[in-house]
C-alpha cells in the first residue's frame, strides 16, 4: 500500500474500506473502496493534492452537496462527500459495464439507432441537470457510462464545483488544471466566456458525431490546435462519411455544433424531440449499414378535453371522451401515446403547448372541449404540432349524447389520417368497436375506476358506481373485469382478510379469456392473481401478454415492475420502471416506482424526491405515504419515518401497512416491546408474500428474530424473493445476518430468482 492510500485508509477509517486504485486522471484518483455502514462497495474519488490545495474547500463541499440532489436515471448519484486527513473526496456507485470510450475504442462507429438512443438518453439527462441550474462542462465519451445497455453520465456537477470553488482565476493554472476536454470544448467555453447548458449541447454534439462516424469531431496535434480548430473549420455533414445515416439525423448533429450558443436547440428536451422526429419519417428508412430498419412512429398525447357545461357533474362525460380516445389510438402501432393517468394531470393546465409538448416527451398534442345542455352535445377537438403550436387539424361536432361515441371515433380516425399513418385491418376494426354502448355507463365506470386505482383506498364507492354502470349497461367485459379487479384491490391493499374471492376473480379472468380472447382484460386479472399468490412466473407471462394486447395500460405495466421486483429481476424491474416513468411520467406511481426500484440495488434513498413529489401529487394515498415512510427508514430518517407512520395510523388504520410502519419505526427507536404488541394485533395468515416479508422486518427490528427469520422463509416460499437486499442491502436484516438459518433462507431465494430468471 503506498503512503498516499495508506493515509487515505487511515483519514477514513471506520467509514470506507479502501481496497485498490481504479484509475487516475489529471483531477482526481478513482478507488475501488467498501462503504462499511451501508455494506456496499463504492468508487471513491479523491481530488489531487495540488488541486485541493486551490481550492476554496466549504464552497467546494457545498457545490458537492448541490450535485448530490440530482436525481435522474441517467445520472450517477453521488453517494456521500467531504473532508478527511486532508483529503477533497466524494463518493458514487461502482457502476458495470463499458465507458462510451471504450466501446468506441473497441468497435468504431456504432449502429445508428444505438448512437440516437445514446445521444438521447444523455440528452434527457442534461435537460433535467440544466433545469436544476447545474452545468456539467465536460460531456465526453469518458464521462458516459454504459450499465445495462443504457447511458449513464458520471461526474455531474464536480467541473462545476471546481470552478465555482477556485479561489482565484489563477488557481487551474497553477496546478495545471483546466475543467473540460478539448476535443469537446464548445467555442465559448474555449473562449473563457460565460456558459450555459447550450454548451453542453455542443459537447453532445462532438459524441454524437463520433458515435455515428467513428471520427473525432474537432481533432489535431495539440490541445490548443484542437480548441482554436472550432473557431476556424467545421466537420462534415455525417452523411458525407456515413450515407446510411438519416438526414435529419446528421441535421441534429449540424444544429448541435453550430459556433454560436444561439444557433444550437435551446434545451436538452429540445434534442430528444429531433432525435425521435429524425427518426420517424414518413417512410422507414435504413438504420445502419447492415440494412435494419426504423419503424415510422409518431408520438401523442391526447389532454382532458375541457367541460364548458354549465354542470360540473359533466366532468366525467369529459373525461370519458378522452379515455376513450386514448384507448381508440393506444391499439395503432403507427402512434406511441402517453397513457391516460399522465394526460389526465394537465387537466385544466395553462402552460403553453410547446411546453407541455416537451414535458410529456411528444411531437403532437390533440386538445378539445365538451360542452353537454341536458342531452344536447357539442365537442370541438384541435391537432396542435407541439413544436411549432402549429394546428394540423381540428373539427366541431354537434349532436345529442347518444352521439357521443360515434364522435370519438371520427375523431380518432381523423388523427390517424392527419398523421399519415396506415391502419391495419384489426386496428381499423377495432377503431369502430365499443367497450360499453352506453355514455352514462362509461361515465360510472371511468369513475369506480379511478376510485379503485388507490391502492389502499375504501372500494365502497367505487361498488356502489360500478353497480349503477352494470345496472344500465349490463354485465359487459370491461364491467366485469373491474368488478373482479375491485375485489382483488380489497385483497391486495389488505383492506380485506379473506382470500377466498382471488378463486372467484381467477375464474373470472378465465371466463374473460375464453369470451373475449383478444382483450387484455382476463390476462391482466390472472396476472395480478398470481402475483398475489406468489406464482411469479405466471404472473410475468400474462401480464406481459396484457401488454402486448394494450401497451398503453399503465396499471399492467406498475404491476409487472412490481412481480420482477419480487422475483429478484431487478435490472429488468430498472428498465421496465424507466419505461413506466415513460408511458405515465405524471402518473404518482410513476415517481415511486423510481424510487423503489432502487430499493433493491442498494442504491437506497435515490429519487426520494421523486417519491416526495409522488405523495405531493396524491397525498391521500396510502400505499405511497407508506412507501415515502419505509423509504425514510431505510435511509435512517426516523423522524420522517415516525411522521409517515403517524399519518398512516390517522388515516388509514385498518391496513397491514400501517401497523408494520409503526413497528418499524418502534423498533428503530429501541420500543421493542411497543413494536411487538403492534405486530401481534395482526392476522398474518391471509397476508402476501410482500406484506409477510416487510413484517419480518418489523419482528427483527424489534429482536424477536426467531420470528421474522420464520416469516421471511414464508415470504420466500410464496413469492418475494429479491434475495441480494435480503442478503447485502437492506438495514432490517442486520439482526439476522452470520445466522445459518437466515444464509439457508437467502440461499433458497437465490435460487428461486434463478429459476425465475430460467
Amino acid at each position: 500500500m503506498t503512503a498516499d492510500v495508506s493515509a487515505l485508509s487511515s483519514a477514513l477509517e471506520g467509514r470506507y474500506r479502501v481496497e485498490r486504485e481504479l484509475g487516475a486522471g489529471g483531477m482526481a484518483t478513482v478507488y475501488l473502496a467498501h462503504d462499511i455502514r451501508h455494506e456496499r462497495d463504492v468508487a471513491l474519488k479523491v481530488l489531487r493534492a495540488g488541486v485541493a490545495q486551490a481550492l476554496g474547500r466549504e464552497r467546494f463541499l457545498q457545490e458537492i452537496r448541490l450535485a448530490a440532489k440530482l436525481n435522474h436515471p441517467h445520472i450517477l448519484p453521488l453517494h456521500d462527500s467531504g473532508e478527511a486527513g486532508g483529503f477533497l473526496y466524494f463518493v458514487m456507485p461502482v457502476m458495470q459495464g463499458r465507458t462510451l470510450r471504450e466501446r468506441l475504442q473497441q468497435e468504431g462507429a456504432l449502429p445508428v439507432d444505438e448512437a440516437v438512443r445514446i445521444a438521447s438518453e444523455v440528452a434527457d439527462a442534461l435537460d433535467y441537470a440544466h433545469r436544476h441550474d447545474v452545468v456539467h462542462r465536460d460531456i465526453k465519451p469518458e464521462n458516459i457510462l454504459l450499465h445495462e445497455g443504457h447511458a449513464v453520465v458520471a461526474d455531474f456537477g464536480i467541473s462545476k464545483a471546481l470552478v465555482a470553488a477556485a479561489e482565484t482565476g489563477a488557481a487551474f493554472t497553477q496546478v495545471g488544471l483546466t475543467v473540460g476536454t478539448p476535443a469537446y470544448m464548445s467555442p465559448e467555453q474555449a473562449s473563457g466566456d460565460a456558459i450555459d447548458g447550450r454548451s453542453d449541447l455542443f459537447a453532445l454534439g462532438c459524441v454524437l458525431f463520433e458515435m455515428l462516424t467513428g471520427q473525432v469531431a474537432f481533432d489535431a496535434p495539440s490541445a490548443s490546435a484542437t480548441i482554436s480548430k472550432r473557431f476556424s473549420w467545421s466537420p462534415p455533414r455525417v452523411t458525407d462519411l456515413r450515407p446510411a445515416v438519416p438526414s435529419a439525423v446528421s441535421d441534429t448533429v449540424i444544429r448541435l455544433l453550430g459556433k454560436q450558443a444561439c444557433d444550437r436547440q435551446a434545451t436538452g428536451a429540445r434534442v430528444v424531440a429531433d432525435l425521435r422526429q429524425a427518426q420517424t419519417p414518413a417512410g422507414p428508412v435504413a438504420a445502419t449499414g447492415l440494412g435494419r430498419e426504423v419503424e415510422a412512429v409518431q408520438s401523442i398525447a391526447v389532454l382532458p378535453f375541457a367541460n364548458l357545461s354549465a354542470d360540473p357533474d359533466n366532468e366525467f362525460f369529459s373525461d370519458g371522451l378522452t379515455d376513450e380516445i386514448i384507448t381508440d389510438l393506444s391499439g395503432v402501432k403507427g402512434l406511441r401515446l402517453v397513457s391516460r393517468n399522465s394526460s389526465m394531470q394537465r387537466k385544466g393546465s395553462t402552460k403553453p403547448l410547446p411546453e407541455i409538448g416537451r414535458e410529456l416527451g411528444v411531437r403532437h398534442l390533440l386538445t378539445g372541449t365538451v360542452r353537454r345542455a341536458g342531452s344536447a352535445l357539442r365537442i370541438t377537438a384541435q391537432l396542435v404540432d407541439a413544436e411549432t403550436d402549429a394546428p394540423l387539424w381540428a373539427e366541431k361536432y354537434s349532436g345529442t349524447i347518444d352521439d357521443v361515441f360515434d364522435v370519438q371515433e371520427r375523431v380518432s380516425r381523423a388523427i390517424v389520417q392527419a398523421l399519415h399513418v396506415q391502419l391495419s385491418s384489426s386496428e381499423d376494426a377495432r377503431l369502430g368497436s365499443r367497450r360499453i354502448s352506453d355514455p352514462r355507463a362509461f361515465e360510472l365506470y371511468l369513475e369506480a375506476r379511478n376510485e379503485l386505482r388507490r391502492y389502499g383506498a375504501s372500494t365502497e364507492r367505487a361498488a356502489l358506481l360500478l353497480q349503477r354502470a352494470i345496472d344500465i349497461e349490463g354485465t359487459t367485459p370491461p364491467l366485469r373485469a373491474l368488478r373482479a379487479f375491485m375485489e382483488f384491490s380489497r385483497i391486495r391493499g389488505g383492506s380485506s382478510t379473506d382470500r377466498r374471492p382471488l378463486d372467484l376473480v381467477e375464474a373470472e379472468a378465465r371466463a374473460l379469456i375464453d369470451l373475449v380472447p383478444g382483450a387484455p382484460y382476463g390476462h391482466s386479472l390472472l396476472g395480478f392473481v398470481g402475483y398475489e399468490r406468489g406464482r411469479l412466473p405466471e404472473a410475468a407471462r400474462h401480464l406481459t401478454t396484457a401488454l402486448e394486447l394494450d401497451p398503453a395500460d399503465a396499471d399492467v405495466l406498475f404491476m409487472l415492475c412490481v412481480t420482477l421486483q419480487a422475483a429478484g429481476q431487478i435490472e429488468a424491474a430498472q428498465r421496465l420502471s424507466a419505461r413506466f416513468h415513460e408511458v405515465d411520467p405524471l402518473s404518482p406511481f410513476a415517481g415511486a416506482m423510481l424510487c423503489v426500484s432502487e430499493w433493491f440495488s442498494g442504491r437506497i434513498g435515490r429519487h426520494v424526491d421523486a417519491l416526495e413529489r409522488s405523495r405531493d401529487m396524491d397525498p391521500d394515498n396510502p400505499i405511497i405515504n407508506w412507501a415515502l415512510g419505509y423509504t425514510y427508514a431505510l435511509m435512517g430518517r426516523a423522524g420522517d419515518a415516525a411522521r409517515c407512520a403517524e399519518w398512516m395510523r390517522t388515516h388509514a388504520p385498518q391496513l397491514p401497512y400501517t401497523v408494520q410502519l409503526s413497528s418499524l419505526v418502534d423498533g428503530m427507536a429501541g420500543r421493542s416491546q411497543a413494536a411487538l404488541d403492534a405486530l401481534a394485533t395482526l392476522d398474518l395468515a391471509p397476508l402476501d408474500a410482500h406484506h409477510t416479508f416487510h413484517i419480518a422486518e418489523s419482528y427483527a427490528m424489534a429482536g424477536d428474530t426467531a420470528r421474522a427469520l420464520a416469516l421471511l422463509e414464508h415470504a420466500v416460499d410464496h413469492g418475494m424473493y429479491p434475495y441480494k437486499f435480503y442478503a447485502e442491502y437492506c438495514p432490517f436484516m442486520i439482526p439476522l445476518r452470520g445466522s445459518t438459518e437466515f444464509d439457508r433462507i437467502v440461499a433458497k431465494a437465490a435460487r428461486r430468482a434463478a429459476a425465475f430468471n430460467a
